[in-house]
């Protein structure tokens, strides 16, 4: 089993970069997972930043900055989920790197019961890791009619062996974890969404706030690109940070995950990522799960 939440210990925020108060403080939100803080290592670590700014790190659950950011614009920089970018998208733009990409995979659909998801009729209890999260759309579009329980993604496995839902989409390093929770994997929605599209999924994006200005965010930019291929020509020491974001008993999870989510497409979207997203929003559009379709535009 899986050990409990880490976001504890997790929720201080790391100050990086001390420097006199009036430099710019820049907010950086990730998931407490091994493959945002591996792309995050090199700047949690002080070995990079940005002359003239203060860089403050936080670890949250991925719905919690999707909401801080659709309501409050509280991060300046932020790991969010694709499908919650149409709410963001009048305050925030897409950079270029830090994405979660899966090529064939992506979150999962869990259950303890049912034997193939060819079970999971309308009216079904499905426990969802968010509302805007990518896996919650997915399960929309592709299970139309099922009852949604919202629930913190390191909830949704448990309440599945409870016998509180009949199914549960499992993000982050749950998707990897599955059989030693005790539940079968049913369907596996990022490869579904392959099939249906010919397509790689962006399960997350790294976005910023468009108020901070084009040079700053190009500057950003940069960093966070940088800040991949420092953890990829420095791996062991950033695999060690990362796998202190692990929940999972087994390391080779955790450094599963990694390979999955920090690789070639977290250092620079390219144009089939870009029409993912595109495709995607068209999708959710069509079924009525967003008003508008934003335009995918990276600085």
């Amino acid at each position: 089993m899986p050990n409990q939440s880490p976001l504890t210990a997790k929720n201080i925020p790391a100050t990086h970069n001390s420097a006199p108060s009036e430099l710019q403080v820049l907010k950086v939100a990730f998931t407490p997972d091994p493959d945002d803080a591996y792309a995050w290592w090199a700047v949690c670590s002080n070995r990079l930043g940005i002359p003239g700014c203060r860089i403050e790190t936080f670890a949250r659950h991925i719905q919690e900055i999707n909401e801080s950011c659709r309501v409050h614009q509280e991060y300046d920089i932020a790991a969010v989920s694709s499908a919650a970018y149409p709410f963001l998208s009048a305050n925030y733009a897409i950079l270029p790197a830090g994405a979660s990409v899966g090529r064939g995979y992506g979150p999962a659909l869990a259950s303890r019961t049912l034997q193939t998801d060819q079970d999971l009729v309308a009216g079904m209890r499905v426990g969802i890791p968010g509302e805007l999260t990518t896996g919650a759309v997915l399960l929309r579009l592709f299970y139309p009619g099922v009852q949604t329980v919202e629930l913190p993604f390191d909830q949704v496995a448990p309440a599945i062996i409870r016998g509180e839902l009949d199914a549960g989409v499992l993000i982050h390093e749950e998707l990897l974890n599955w059989r030693a929770a005790g539940l079968r994997k049913i369907a596996c929605l990022g490869q579904k969404w392959s099939e249906s599209t010919g397509l790689p999924l962006p399960v997350g994006l790294n976005v910023v706030r468009r108020a901070l200005g084009k040079n700053l965010i190009r500057r950003i930019g940069t960093l966070v690109r940088e800040s991949m291929q420092e953890a990829s020509s420095h791996r062991d020491e950033a695999s060690k940070f990362a796998m202190s974001y692990s929940r999972e008993a087994e390391p080779e999870i955790g450094s599963r995950f990694i390979a999955m989510f920090a690789n070639q497409d977290t250092i620079k979207l390219d144009a089939d990522c870009l029409e993912a997203l595109r495709v995607l929003y068209q999708r959710a559009h069509e079924r009525g799960l967003i008003d508008r379709i934003p335009a995918v535009d990276v600085i």
